[in-house]
């Protein structure tokens, strides 16, 4: 079992990722991998402060229109608390990178993550970023 760590991308929210994961912020991008891994897990967050949020699926086909590409639209959630509003799809890119998008919806935020690398990598239940991503969960003060 890896060991973990408490990381917290934003004020409105946290996840575990690896001990030795490495780290880089670029503005409202937090980008997370490990040292001679493949596997790169970004996030970005939005706070919605009025107006109606913006449902999951409707963020995620947006994001679908801009790439040209065979998405796979993902049946099961990715993160296992079934009352977030959740989407999620997948397209391999012209390296043969598998990119998985998904967007977390709750009424006053949303989390976009993408978890990207080896297909055979990323797909597999023990990857560190599929398991940090679920471990997602709102900062409540």
């Amino acid at each position: 079992m890896m060991k973990l760590k408490t990381v917290r991308p934003s004020q409105s929210y946290q996840l575990n990722l690896p001990q030795n994961v490495c780290e880089q912020v670029d503005e409202r991008v937090s980008s997370f991998w490990l040292d001679g891994g493949h596997v790169v897990l970004q996030l970005s967050s939005f706070i919605r402060d009025e107006g109606p949020q913006l449902k999951a699926q409707h963020r995620l086909d947006e994001r679908v229109k801009k790439h040209k590409a065979h998405w796979i639209w993902w049946q099961k959630k990715i993160h296992p608390d079934i009352t977030i509003d959740q989407a999620t799809a997948e397209f391999v890119d012209d390296e043969g990178l598998l990119w998985i998008h998904s967007y977390l919806v709750w009424p006053h935020l949303t989390v976009y993550s993408t978890i990207s690398g080896p297909k055979d990598i990323v797909t597999k239940s023990d990857n560190w970023a599929l398991q940090s991503l679920s471990s997602l969960h709102l900062i409540t003060h």
